[in-house]
């Protein structure tokens, strides 16, 4: 019995050492990020970092959190986040968001507000601590715009793995529940129900170079959208889509293919956005109806989203611009 008393006295004081030791290196490795980040185009700061845990986890806490990328204009800020790993797993992270936090683009900012939202992180166990799945999850999502526009989703899953089939490529999946949309949609589509009961996306995402610890000087582009299955649900609105979308500097080039049940209720969408005048609007009407009764029934539209030449188009109807990634 003294012998097993003595055993486990010495399993916990190297335990301990390890735990003291992985401590240190978490310390360092984030103050080490933040040192580190000017060198990677990244404006970096913080006001406290903390670590605890003992004795099975590592529990960063990074108090007042904010990054700005000087290349893309994009940043975040937050009272806090906390990174959580097991001290017999580290390349496996948990992060827990505050309920209030800043996203900044070169374009607007997005307030965002939520109940509960957590990611969970796994990395390769190399060098380079390649990406290999992550998952976020999230209750009471709110996004304000700064300019002017909002919604609520009560439920939010997304998640990404790696496609080993593909160097590069990443599937993801996302699933809004229960949206709310922006007041400005409700009044231009009065007869829709107050909720959007689902958004779904099941794609691949191709990148030129791999996502890791490097990806700050690799800086990887998006060069391919694969969209597997796409939907939204909206009372006698219903929306799918597929379609492959390579990516050179930033423009899709492809086609989307669309089935769009209930479409005329997205007559007002296409007036509003400036696509077609009003007093031009009836004859696109004509027009998408023509579409329609190719499927066998007046209310299914199916045509395709074509991005070509910097440019969109539903079918033969120019849209404008085709959006840059």
């Amino acid at each position: 019995m003294r012998g097993l008393l003595w055993v486990s006295v010495l399993l916990m004081g190297l335990w301990s050492v390890y735990w003291f030791i992985g401590r240190t290196a978490v310390d360092r490795a984030a103050v080490g990020f933040f040192a580190m980040a000017p060198a990677q185009g990244l404006e970096a700061e913080h006001k406290g970092l903390s670590v605890a845990g003992f004795p099975n986890r590592f529990d960063l806490t990074v108090t007042e959190p904010s990054l700005a990328d000087r290349q893309t204009g994009f940043g975040w800020q937050a009272p806090f986040v906390q990174i959580f790993s097991l001290s017999y797993k580290p390349w496996h992270v948990i992060a827990a968001f505050a309920s209030e936090q800043m996203v900044l683009t070169p374009y607007e900012n997005l307030s965002i507000t939520s109940e509960k939202l957590q990611a969970s992180v796994v990395v390769e166990p190399n060098a380079n601590l390649t990406l290999d799945r992550t998952t976020l999850i999230g209750a009471g999502l709110g996004i304000a715009s700064s300019l002017g526009w909002d919604f609520k989703a009560e439920n939010l899953r997304f998640a990404t793995r790696q496609d080993p089939s593909r160097e590069n490529v990443h599937q993801i999946g996302l699933d809004l529940l229960a949206l709310t949309p922006d007041q400005s949609l409700s009044r231009l589509l009065p007869e829709m129900p107050a909720l959007i009961e689902k958004v779904h996306l099941d794609a691949f995402l191709g990148f030129s170079a791999p996502i890791d610890r490097l990806a700050g000087q690799s800086r990887p582009e998006l060069q391919l959208l694969e969209i597997k299955e796409a939907s939204l649900g909206w009372g006698d609105l219903a929306v799918f889509a597929k379609g492959d979308l390579p990516i050179a500097d930033g423009s899709p080039e492809g086609r989307v293919d669309l089935r769009i049940e209930g479409w005329r209720r997205l007559l007002p969408l296409i007036e509003q956005s400036g696509a077609v005048k009003a007093e031009v609007l009836p004859t696109v009407e004509r027009m998408l109806e023509t579409l329609a009764a190719q499927s066998g029934d007046a209310e299914v539209l199916e045509v395709p989203l074509i991005f070509a030449g910097g440019q969109m188009r539903l079918g033969p109807l120019l849209l404008g611009p085709a959006p840059r990634f």
